[in-house]
C-alpha cells in the first residue's frame, strides 16, 4: 500500500533533567519574558507554584493558583482577567493537567506564550489542543497558539506525586497512546513515538504506582509523557470524544480515560490489527485490552463509571453527542455502539 501523509510539528523546546525547574528563569529569559504570570492549580499546586515564582524573582508578575479539572468557563474568565490586570507578558503553567489548561484557555484568548513545567503524566504540555467546559458540555479545539513554547520536565517535582495521580494520569496518557494507532492523521514518526511510550509506560508506570520515590522510573514515565501527549497531534476518536463528553457531566478527566480505554479498546482493535500488533508487541500480550484492564486493576484508582458518579440515565445523552461527531476510525460509531461501551465500563 503506498502511504499517504502529513506530518506538521510546530516548534517546541524541551528541556529534561533532574533539578531543572532551577534553570526556570533562564527559560523565560530565552522566551524574552519579564512579566510572567505563574498559574497553577490550588493546595499543594500553590506550593509548587510560589516556588516558581521565587525561582522567576523579578520576572514574575503574581500567581495565578485558581486552575480546576476541566477548565471552567469562569475559571477561564478569570484567568484571561489575572492576565490582563498584571499585564503579564507569558505565561508559566506550574503544575498537571488543569495548570496547563487553564494557561492555553489564556493563552487562546491573550496569545501570550507558555512555558510549562508539568508535574504528572497527562501529556497535555505537549499538545495544542484546549478544552473548556460550559454547562453539561467540554468544548474542545486546536490552537497552535496554545502550544506551550517550552516545556521543563524535572522528575523531581514528580516524586511527592500520589500514587492515585500518578496512576490515573499515567492512564490518561497511555490512551493517547492507543488512540494514535488508529488515528486517520497517523503517520511513521507517530506511530514510532507511541510505540515507545507505550513500552516506557508498561515497564515503569506499576513501578511508580508501587514506589512514590523511584526517581529513575519517574523520570521515563515523564519522558513517556512527552511521548505520549506528541501523538495527540493526530485526529483523536471514540476514546478521546467520550472522555471529553463525560468530562462535560463533571467526571474526573484522567480516571474516566482510565475506565473507558479497556472497553474502547475491545470495540476498536478488531478492526485494527496493526494497532492491535503494535500494542502486543508494547504491552507483552496477546490481548492489549486485557493487559490494560489487569493494570488498571492493580492501580488504587476507580475501575468503573458507577465509581466516579456517572448517572445511566445520561447514557442516551452521551450517545447522541458522540454518535453526532461521525466517528469512522477505525471503525463506524453508532450512538448504540457508545451505549454499549458505557453499560460495559459502567
Amino acid at each position: 500500500m503506498t502511504l499517504s501523509f502529513t506530518h506538521d510539528v510546530p516548534p517546541q523546546r524541551v528541556v529534561f533533567a533532574s533539578g531543572a525547574v532551577a534553570r526556570i528563569g533562564e527559560e523565560a529569559e530565552r522566551l524574552k519574558l519579564s512579566r510572567a504570570l505563574v498559574v497553577a492549580t490550588p493546595g499543594s499546586g500553590t506550593r509548587l507554584g510560589k516556588k516558581v515564582v521565587d525561582l522567576l524573582g523579578a520576572r514574575a508578575v503574581g500567581l495565578h493558583a485558581q486552575a480546576v479539572v476541566h477548565v471552567p468557563k469562569l475559571v477561564a474568565e478569570a484567568g484571561f482577567a489575572a492576565a490582563r490586570e498584571t499585564k503579564a507578558d507569558g505565561l508559566v503553567a506550574a503544575g498537571g493537567g488543569s495548570a496547563i489548561g487553564l494557561a492555553k484557555a489564556i493563552a487562546r484568548e491573550t496569545a501570550l506564550p507558555i512555558l510549562a513545567v508539568p508535574t504528572t503524566y497527562s501529556g497535555s504540555e505537549a499538545t495544542s489542543i484546549f478544552g473548556i467546559s460550559d454547562g453539561a458540555r467540554k468544548v474542545t479545539g486546536r490552537d497552535v497558539n496554545v502550544l506551550p513554547r517550552t516545556i521543563v520536565y524535572d522528575p523531581n517535582l514528580t516524586l511527592g506525586l500520589p500514587a492515585t495521580v500518578s496512576a490515573a494520569s499515567g492512564m490518561n496518557a497511555i490512551a493517547h497512546c492507543v488512540e494514535s494507532f488508529w488515528a486517520d492523521g497517523r503517520t511513521p514518526v507517530t506511530l514510532a513515538l507511541a510505540s515507545e511510550a507505550m513500552r516506557r509506560f508498561a515497564d515503569n508506570l506499576p513501578a511508580v504506582v508501587a514506589d512514590g520515590s523511584d526517581g529513575d522510573a519517574r523520570g521515563e514515565c515523564l519522558i513517556a509523557a512527552w511521548l505520549a501527549g506528541s501523538v495527540l497531534s493526530v485526529s483523536n476518536g471514540l476514546q478521546h470524544k467520550l472522555a471529553h463528553v463525560l468530562g462535560g457531566l463533571g467526571l474526573p478527566h484522567a480516571e474516566t480515560h482510565a475506565i473507558i480505554l479497556p472497553h474502547v479498546m475491545r470495540f476498536n482493535l478488531k478492526a485494527a490489527p496493526d494497532a492491535n500488533a503494535r500494542l502486543a508487541q508494547a504491552l507483552d500480550s496477546d490481548d492489549p485490552a486485557d493487559a490494560i484492564a489487569n493494570m488498571l486493576k492493580k492501580f488504587p484508582i476507580p475501575e468503573r463509571l458507577h465509581e466516579v458518579g456517572f448517572d445511566k440515565a445520561k447514557s442516551d445523552f452521551v450517545a447522541g453527542e458522540i454518535a453526532a461527531a461521525s466517528i469512522t476510525a477505525p471503525r463506524a460509531v453508532s450512538a448504540a455502539d457508545v451505549r454499549g461501551v458505557l453499560a460495559a465500563a459502567y
